[in-house]
């Protein structure tokens, strides 16, 4: 480790390995399903290239259960793709055999998001 009290990308191998890494992509949305402000999104586009030799799964949410932008990942994939530069596989599923199948079939530099966490009810209990 370098002259500095925590690690980065760069303490670790990530070399053929799959990197989960969950990403704050909760953005503005429009009644349509539009992304107003994609700020955050373009936010974690060095960090995402920075693992450009691994298989790379996105875990966000977007919003919450009952309110008005509460919705899938899938425009936030596309928007994504636009700023990478390559498609961002999105996956309608977030844990289950669909969602690890996709992952097992992912190739070295693939990058998927996967669908809002927060349509898991656990998720998106209320903490004191």
């Amino acid at each position: 480790m370098a002259d500095r009290d925590f690690l980065t990308i760069d303490d670790f191998d990530t070399e053929d390995k799959t990197v989960l890494v969950r990403v704050d992509l909760n953005s503005p949305m429009d009644p349509e399903g539009n992304i107003l402000d994609d700020m955050r999104i373009r936010s974690h586009v060095a960090t995402i290239k920075e693992l450009k030799n691994a298989k790379v799964v996105l875990l966000a949410h977007q919003s919450r259960a009952g309110k008005n932008d509460f919705t899938t990942m899938s425009p936030h994939a596309s928007k994504m793709s636009k700023y990478l530069g390559q498609e961002i596989k999105y996956i309608d599923d977030i844990f289950g055999t669909h969602a690890r199948q996709k992952i097992s079939s992912m190739e070295k530099g693939d990058v998927a998001l996967l669908e809002n966490v927060r349509f898991y009810s656990e998720e998106s209990l209320e903490r004191p």
